[in-house]
């Protein structure tokens, strides 16, 4: 089976199943490597009959395949596989705002997870300083935040994505003695409040103009008269 870089989904039974938290994580747990049943349920901690289950369903709404069978003490194993690497609702089924906003949410978190576990498990070298020239460094760690509009962040994103197909022109082949393997993950949402605060802004607790009317003159005398009291 060709895995695909990503596919469409078009019926609303596929949308209902990647909604499913645990659906959506067996699929993601399935888009690098292929695993039977019993390395899932061992992986999620999950009973194999309910893992199985969930498995049928994906199956059923051409979500995942079997790629394999193997004969392993008498017992026939299946191996599974997510038929692509990326999934995206059709138009028609966008009214269906809560399945939306699961699935696309349950996919971003997956996504961040399994970026954590690559970090974890990279080796050494790869967080290895031979420079304090930022420039000169083989990787890239950023978190940033903008006040801006959703029109001026489609824009971008379009020169972003054309950036993007020029990074994959970079691969070189496996056996080249000096190619290596990077791995990058990029994501950005909406969200209600920024992350970081400056240091004048007036919701930040140390601020005289925050919200609650107290300085950070105030704040401090009322912890030393905590600590008096105490």
């Amino acid at each position: 089976m060709k895995q695909l870089q990503f596919i469409t989904l078009e019926h609303y039974d596929q949308l209902k199943s990647l909604s499913d938290p645990l659906r959506c994580r067996i699929v993601s747990l399935l888009i690098p490597k292929s695993l039977t049943g019993q390395q899932l349920s061992q992986e999620l901690d999950i009973p194999r009959a309910k893992i199985h289950y969930h498995l049928n369903e994906l199956e059923k709404n051409g979500l995942i395949a079997v790629v394999k069978n193997e004969v392993k003490n008498g017992i026939i194993q299946k191996f599974y596989r997510s038929v692509a690497r990326g999934f995206v609702p059709a138009t028609h089924l966008l009214p269906n705002t809560d399945d939306v906003q699961s699935f696309l949410r349950e996919s971003t978190i997956h996504a961040l997870e399994r970026a954590r576990l690559r970090a974890i498990a990279a080796p050494e070298r790869a967080f290895t300083m031979k420079s304090a020239d930022i420039t000169a460094w083989p990787r890239m760690t950023n978190q940033v935040q903008i006040l801006t509009s959703e029109e001026r962040m489609v824009a971008w994103f379009q020169k972003y994505r054309a950036l993007l197909a020029e990074f994959e022109q970079l691969m070189l082949p496996e056996d080249d003695p000096n190619a290596k393997w990077y791995y990058m993950i990029s994501s950005t949402f909406e969200v209600d409040e920024p992350w970081y605060l400056e240091p004048d802004d007036p919701r930040d607790p140390a601020s005289n103009s925050w919200v609650s009317g107290k300085s950070a003159e105030e704040f401090i005398t009322e912890e030393d008269n905590l600590d008096e009291n105490s």
